[in-house]
């Protein structure tokens, strides 16, 4: 059985279920059910748990189901391997054994059957010859001791074996248990001990006896039967009632040491064993000297003499005011309890207390970008308009102000950024430069019938390009249109011809249609009048023949959309997206043109511009385009893998070999330490005086005595003397001088291995930087799937969408690659519907997380001042909760960053990891916030300093916009004309035909078609 705390997992009981219809969850492993959700997570978290361990090889740390599969494993190994004819013997000689350790049994039992064997068992037997064969036991003969009268062995008892031989025509002989041995491999004690762990369990209380599992008991007929001395409460009773005894034994050995005065005279003294205590010898007769002293002295016949109360002189008259019981045994006090166990960190988020002021940073929304102008009334930046309900109003000059708010509506920002990461990460296989968001929101809301913004064109004419190729091939599987027979093109006209002259809602179609058939055709003759997108393709060539073409100029990439759109509108899955955005570019009021298909989508909501690149996206993300380039960058993955791999190995060996310079040079350091210069003088050298007393040179008295000195000296001896004190002090000083400063050089080996060091160095930064090279290859070609920052306590998902798939700050040589960054902005998306559930409404998964003195502490709170999950979230999220998944909230400054890291709480699960994220990237995020706010900044100062706010002057008819204001017309698709020589847009179209344009001149022609020349006008046939 699994073990938890080395006892055997206790199954819950099933609970009765009455009502069938009442839900009910079952963990297979364990057969255990559930009608309580909450009951069956926590049974399931806690046997998730690494808490368990196998009772058969001893593996701790597992979870319950890793410790029953081990165990189931290794049973069926036991079972196969152990010798069948061992098994019943082995287990009657365990069966109510009361060794408690299962070490001593093990090595008891090895003892005892390393020389027995049993009939059924193959062995190796050694023949008198001494040839060891392989041998099948048959039989067993045992014969016993025999001992002489005074008890000496006469002979030991041994057992003879009928064995057959194996592979010898099944010959018999006689042999005994000296002679036969068992294979090493089948009988160890690894092998007994998997063994009786397998068959064998024993309670956990002390003195308990084995006892054989009841599968293997039955198997073998072995009683099950415990006799009565080995059942517990036998065992039970004996130890109480051997405590007792002790017990009653020192409170008569105490009683008669105080009993027993001086007077009488002393009897002979039972000795009896003295209970056990934690306390020494000493402390108990210090205890009982004590109690007898406090008696005294209470007692007012002990104020004389101690026996002055009693007549005989004897204790006697005031024993009896003693109490027995106090002395012999003192009331203990009771320990203090256990100090509440630490709390081991992290754990579930919610179950962390609420931190006083600590409040995340308020989310901003899409809605609320700056994209352009400046409101002239309150001076204040504002964003560009709305999309104008008609294409042809124009009643609403170009350069009035625009009103505050963007027009983005705040549930399609999961396209707008969608769309945006897919175009920047596939930006190179599409020949697309990568562009910012804010350019990119701009781009869509951008409305000019005169200047085209660029990037919005190459946009569109990418992503078409790469859903049909130059070969007239369309790379992605569309919906055909269902071919319906003339009599089932008949019968639609009938019924519609009823519809229209039934006076009710019902009428009744060939006797088996209902009101249901009719309101149905009513809608699809409504919807079919939504829009004229099947005119538009009626005369000339289809959108798929134009797309080859590349006929994207004067609206002709405007009027593809419109006929993929149309396509796309067949599939109920596209159905509902494609609907609204034909309405408004084929209006059923107005003839559909190219001219008024551009003239409509250039005016154009912002969300159903963003809607039609998100169907170009998915369309084009089948194409061969897209998965190609993702098998590049996965091979790329491989290979950059392979390569980091090569280089942490060689950093591993530099690494060593740097740490054994190291020793080199530690070793040779003593002997090439240069000493420090020494600033004293050198020693001084003992001089004599004139009365050949001697003294030390160097001191200032004596210089001093030698000048006064020198004219009297030199006078006498002619200054020889005088000269040569000199000459040794000019050589002293020289000596001194050099010796200050030479220092010692080191040896050359001492310099080699500095040098060593050195290059060692220099090649492990070298690897170190490769490293990192690598690393950052990685990131850029992960783009199959945009990975996550991580989650906070309330579930919300957090993202920063230049961490993988694409360069920081987007492509280094792109036309707009001085803004610095991509996004450079934290996106919050609110929880799932079923996380916002379970985790938010319901709180399941949270727990207490410490006890304290007056009871458990509550999450989010204490006691009654609790608050619920949603109250907390409320309050901690300043304001801008998200609710479902279509919510984005965005954080765009380095304060508001800084802010978000001192909310987080590293003692969370979630939060421990999403911090530990957003401190790997912190930097690249904080850089790319300054850079942006930089380039914004730029835009917002031109904004203010234009006439008209906008960045928008009407000049001659025509609408001058200020680049430096609408950011998104200075960007430029150099990537397309660096490898094409042209943009998507401007793709040149096929020269017609020389002989064509001759043709409508009056050329005359020959009888072959062709010109006449020169010579045939010269000759007249």
């Amino acid at each position: 059985m699994v073990l938890y705390k080395r006892k055997p997992v206790q199954m819950l009981p099933n609970p009765e279920v009455g009502d069938e219809s009442k839900d009910l969850w079952v963990i297979s492993q364990t057969g255990e059910s559930f009608t309580n959700y909450q009951g069956y997570i926590d049974r399931l978290e806690f046997y998730k748990a690494k808490q368990f361990s196998c009772e058969i090889t001893g593996h701790m740390n597992l979870n319950y189901f890793e410790a029953l599969k081990s165990e189931t494993e290794h049973s069926q190994d036991v079972e196969q391997q152990f010798p069948e004819p061992l098994k019943e013997p082995v287990l009657r000689r365990v069966q109510f054994s009361t060794v408690s350790r299962i070490d001593t049994l093990v090595d008891q039992l090895h003892e005892s059957f390393k020389s027995d064997f049993y009939p059924g068992e193959y062995v190796a037997a050694i023949l008198p010859g001494g040839d060891r064969v392989e041998a099948f036991i048959r039989e067993k003969t045992m014969f016993p001791e025999l001992r002489f009268a005074n008890g000496e062995i006469q002979r030991k008892g041994f057992s003879r074996y009928t064995v057959k031989m194996v592979n010898r025509n099944e010959e018999e002989a006689q042999i005994d248990n000296e002679h036969l041995i068992r294979d090493k491999k089948t009988f160890t004690k690894h092998m007994l001990r998997s063994f009786i762990k397998n068959t064998v369990s024993r309670e956990p209380w002390t003195g308990a006896p084995w006892l054989v599992k009841e599968e293997y008991a039955t198997r073998f007929k072995i009683p099950q039967n415990v006799p009565p001395h080995l059942q517990r409460a036998t065992t039970t009773a004996e130890r109480k009632a051997a405590q007792a005894r002790r017990k009653q034994a020192t409170v008569g050995l105490s009683v008669d040491a105080m009993t027993n005065g001086s007077a009488s005279p002393p009897g002979p003294v039972e000795i009896r064993p003295a209970p056990k205590s934690h306390k020494s010898k000493t402390q108990q007769a210090m205890k009982m000297s004590k109690l007898l002293q406090d008696s005294r002295t209470d007692s007012p016949s002990m104020s004389g003499s101690p026996w002055a109360s009693s007549p005989g002189g004897t204790p006697d008259g005031s024993i009896h005011k003693l109490n027995l019981k106090a002395l012999v045994k003192a009331e203990p006090t009771p320990p203090p309890p256990p100090p509440p166990k630490p709390i081991k960190y992290p754990i579930e988020d919610l179950d962390l207390p609420p931190q006083e002021n600590s409040l995340r940073p308020k989310l901003h929304h899409l809605s609320s970008i700056v994209t352009a102008g400046v409101d002239q009334q309150t001076g204040e930046a504002s964003t560009s308009s709305r999309a104008r309900s008609s294409p042809h109003d124009s009643s609403t000059p170009s350069h009035s102000p625009a009103p505050r708010g963007n027009g983005i509506d705040e549930e399609k920002t999961s396209f707008y950024l969608s769309t945006w990461v897919f175009l920047n990460i596939y930006c190179e296989p599409f020949l697309l430069d990568s562009f910012t968001f804010d350019d990119y929101i701009q781009a869509l809301q951008f409305n000019s019938e005169d200047v085209d913004c660029e990037l919005f064109v190459e946009l569109h004419c990418a992503l078409l390009k790469a859903i049909v190729n130059e070969q007239g091939t369309v790379q992605v599987q569309l919906p055909e249109p269902e071919e319906e027979e003339d009599d089932e093109e008949d019968g639609e006209e009938d019924k519609v011809e009823e519809v229209e002259e039934a006076p009710g809602d019902t009428v009744e179609v060939s006797g088996n249609k209902t009101e249901s058939t009719t309101i149905g055709s009513r809608k699809s003759m409504e919807k079919e009048k939504r829009h004229r997108a099947d005119e538009l393709f009626q005369e000339g060539d289809s959108w798929v023949q134009r797309l080859k073409a590349r006929q994207f100029k004067d609206g002709g990439w405007q009027a593809i959309i419109v006929g993929l759109l149309y396509q796309l509108s067949w599939d109920v899955r596209f159905a509902k997206d494609t609907e609204d955005i034909l309405a408004y570019l084929a209006s059923p009021d107005e003839n559909p043109t190219p001219d008024t298909v551009k003239s409509r989508y250039t005016s154009m909501d912002c969300n159903l511009k963003v809607m039609v690149i998100h169907l170009l996206s998915r369309l084009t993300h089948e194409t061969r385009t897209v998965r190609d380039y993702m098998e590049e960058c996965s091979e790329e993955m491989t290979k950059h893998r392979k390569e980091k791999i090569e280089h942490q190995r060689a950093r591993k060996l530099l690494l060593e070999e740097l740490k054994t310079l190291e020793d080199d040079r530690k070793i040779l350091l003593p002997e090439n330490t240069p000493k420090s210069p020494s600033t004293e003088l050198g020693p001084r050298q003992p001089s004599t005086d004139e009365d050949g007393d001697v003294k030390m040179n160097g001191t200032e008295a004596e210089e001093e005595d030698e000048d006064e000195d020198e004219g009297t000296r030199a006078r006498r001896r002619g200054g020889d003397r005088a000269n040569e004190r000199k000459r040794k002090r000019v050589v002293e000083e020289k000596a001194k001088a050099e010796a200050a400063t030479k220092v010692p050089k080191t040896t050359k080996q001492f310099q080699k291995v500095i040098k060593s060091i050195e290059q060692t160095k220099a090649k492990i930064a070298k690897e170190e930087e490769a490293i990192i090279t690598i690393d950052e290859d990685l990131r850029q070609a992960d783009c199959a799937r945009f990975k996550v920052m991580g989650q906070d306590r309330y579930w919300n998902k957090y993202w920063w969408f230049e961490r993988n798939g694409m360069p920081f700050g987007g492509l280094p040589d792109s036309s707009t690659a001085h803004s610095g960054y991509a996004n450079a902005m934290i996106w919050i998306q609110g929880p799932s519907e079923t996380e916002r559930q379970g985790f938010l409404v319901e709180e399941a998964g949270t727990r207490a997380a410490a006890e304290d003195a007056e009871g458990d502490i509550k999450m989010n709170g204490y006691g009654e001042e609790r608050l619920s999950v949603l109250d907390r979230q409320t309050r901690e999220e300043n304001g801008t909760t998200l609710t479902s998944p279509i919510q984005y909230g965005f954080l765009e400054t380095p304060e508001e960053l800084e802010q978000l890291m001192s909310w987080l709480d590293t003692r969370g699960i979630r939060e421990k990891k999403l911090k530990a994220t957003f401190e790997l990237f912190k930097d690249r995020i904080l850089e790319g916030m300054r850079n942006r706010e930089r380039y914004l900044a730029e835009s917002v100062a031109a904004a203010a300093d234009n006439d008209t706010g906008s960045g928008r002057m009407s000049t001659r008819g025509k609408t001058y916009f200020d680049p430096n204001v609408w950011r998104c017309l200075n960007w430029r698709n150099e990537s397309a004309i660096e490898e094409n020589d042209h943009t998507h847009y401007n793709h040149p179209q096929p020269k017609k035909n020389a002989s064509k344009k001759k043709e409508g001149k009056g050329v005359p022609l020959n009888r072959q078609g062709k010109p006449i020349s020169r010579q045939g006008e010269r000759y007249n046939f």
